[in-house]
């Protein structure tokens, strides 16, 4: 690590790692996870956040932003190998440390005698904490008829496969999903012959959603207008990629700003930690309003 780097990570800021599944964390032998805050280093820039496709672009955030107990960087595999859930816990927490405690969405009843906008105002910590109870146990179980079955949930390399494949429609792709994710006597297999029919499919989705609450987040709200309560979906993953997004154009306004006025180059800028930059910059903005 060179010096500039030394300088950086000498006076940064750790956060908790939301708990690992005990699957991950057996495979990945590491101590101490911490997230730190994103929109502080060089590498935040590198991340293309309208074009990589969104399993990569979860991964790189998290890659960058998480440090083990000796405050080194971690595996990737580590991050593919994530639930999907928590992996979006991940980003909320993220998401969080930028200040963003609680989030404002707008919405349209959906009631077409009202249709009226509306805000509703999202706790973003109470989401995460839906996690806990849902994680109680590390597989789901759904019973179809005499049958019991047993699924993991989806993770990042999940998501990565299923991107590379041209299903031809919605049905074959969930039954797909379910194929993947199916356990017997805890190993995977790849079927079980005839897979459920489009019933039992939605009962495997929904037991899925009830144990993953938080890749299809729903949220009822009541309709200031009408008082109809009508079941809204917010898609948390791209709440928390969209406030992340920011953090990185704050990150690159900043860097143009002490260019501009002290004429440093990029590498030069971040030699510099990352609180002393803060107080240059407020420097810059105290001589503009004197």
């Amino acid at each position: 690590m060179g010096e500039a780097a030394m300088a950086s990570v000498e006076y940064e800021r750790l956060w908790p790692f939301p708990n690992l599944p005990e699957e991950v964390s057996a495979a990945h032998p590491v101590t101490d996870l911490a997230l730190r805050r994103f929109g502080l280093y060089e590498s935040d820039l590198d991340i293309d956040f309208d074009r990589t496709p969104r399993p990569h672009l979860v991964t790189q955030v998290l890659e960058r932003c998480t440090r083990s107990g000796q405050r080194e960087s971690v595996d990737q595999s580590l991050f593919w190998q994530l639930p999907v859930g928590k992996r979006i816990e991940c980003l909320l927490a993220l998401h969080v440390l930028e200040g963003e405690s609680q989030t404002t969405l707008s919405f349209r009843c959906p009631n077409t005698i009202c249709g009226e906008d509306s805000e509703i105002t999202l706790s973003l910590e109470e989401v995460a904490a839906v996690q806990k109870d849902a994680y109680a146990r590390d597989r789901v179980e759904v019973l179809l008829g005499d049958e019991v079955l047993s699924l993991r949930r989806p993770t990042g390399s999940d998501q990565l496969a299923w991107l590379k494949v041209m299903f031809t429609d919605r049905t074959a792709a969930r039954q797909e999903m379910v194929r993947t994710l199916l356990l017997r006597d805890n190993d995977e297999v790849d079927g079980l012959g005839d897979l459920p029919q489009d019933d039992w499919l939605d009962s495997v989705e929904e037991a899925m959603e009830e144990h993953d609450p938080l890749i299809n987040f729903k949220l009822r709200v009541k309709c200031p207008a009408c008082e109809i309560i009508n079941l809204v979906a917010i898609d948390l993953e791209d709440l928390s990629l969209r406030g992340l997004r920011n953090a990185q154009r704050r990150l690159l306004t900043s860097i143009h700003r002490l260019a501009a006025h002290y004429h440093w180059s990029e590498e030069q800028i971040f030699a510099v930690p990352s609180w002393r930059r803060a107080h240059y910059l407020s420097l810059i903005a105290n001589e503009r309003t004197q």
